[in-house]
């Protein structure tokens, strides 16, 4: 198993909140607790700032919680980058300019301090999502029409190999590195906490 184990222990959570808000995994869940939270005034710094998040990332554009938006977007920039095309470079920027909006990296600003935690604690979150995502996927995590396993290490290294194309390699083909470079050291991070010697395979 390439994910460290990690034993939860049953709880509230609305005990001790905000701690356990990210293990509520079902987005629809997580919103009925956070108006919970918000009508309690628990954590009025944030849970405004967190709501915000919350609808932009699963229930923007009447989505009803079943997508992620920052899933949708970090698939979509992989995507482009297989198939980029010299021709299509301004359709390109565009799309991709999109995609960072949608991970609020692009035209997107905090207010403050206390906002720029929150937007960092929701990427983390997708962080360990994707992650996740990558390693409980047969198909990701093997080869030849998914006959044949890949080794814990090649999972590792392929799962760098996807993260530098979207977060480095692609976006600095139109010199936008810069803006998915706040996403990039959370999802490298995130990345060597959640993976059996994760930092081994980064040049930290």
């Amino acid at each position: 198993m390439l994910l460290k184990k990690k034993d939860l222990p049953e709880f509230d959570y609305l005990e001790d909140w905000p701690v356990h808000y990210y293990e509520i995994k079902n987005s629809v869940k997580r919103k009925e607790y956070l108006e919970k939270a918000i009508g309690m005034n628990l954590d009025p710094a944030h849970d405004g700032y967190r709501m915000r998040l919350l609808e932009k990332r699963f229930f923007s554009e009447n989505k009803k919680g079943t997508a992620d938006s920052f899933m949708l977007a970090w698939i979509m920039i992989k995507a482009a980058a297989a198939s980029q095309d010299s021709f299509m470079v301004k359709r390109q920027v565009r799309e991709l300019e999109n995609n960072l909006r949608n991970l609020c990296l692009f035209d997107f600003t905090c207010e403050n301090e206390d906002e720029q935690q929150v937007l960092e604690e929701e990427w983390n979150d997708f962080a360990r999502c994707y992650l996740a995502s990558c390693v409980e996927s047969k198909s990701y995590c093997s080869t030849l029409f998914n006959m044949v396993p890949l080794q814990d290490g090649a999972i590792a290294r392929k799962i760098v190999a996807e993260i530098n194309l979207v977060t480095l390699t692609y976006p600095a083909a139109f010199g936008m590195e810069a803006c998915m470079a706040p996403l990039r050291q959370i999802i490298i991070q995130t990345f060597c906490r959640m993976i059996e010697n994760g930092s081994s395979y980064w040049d930290l």
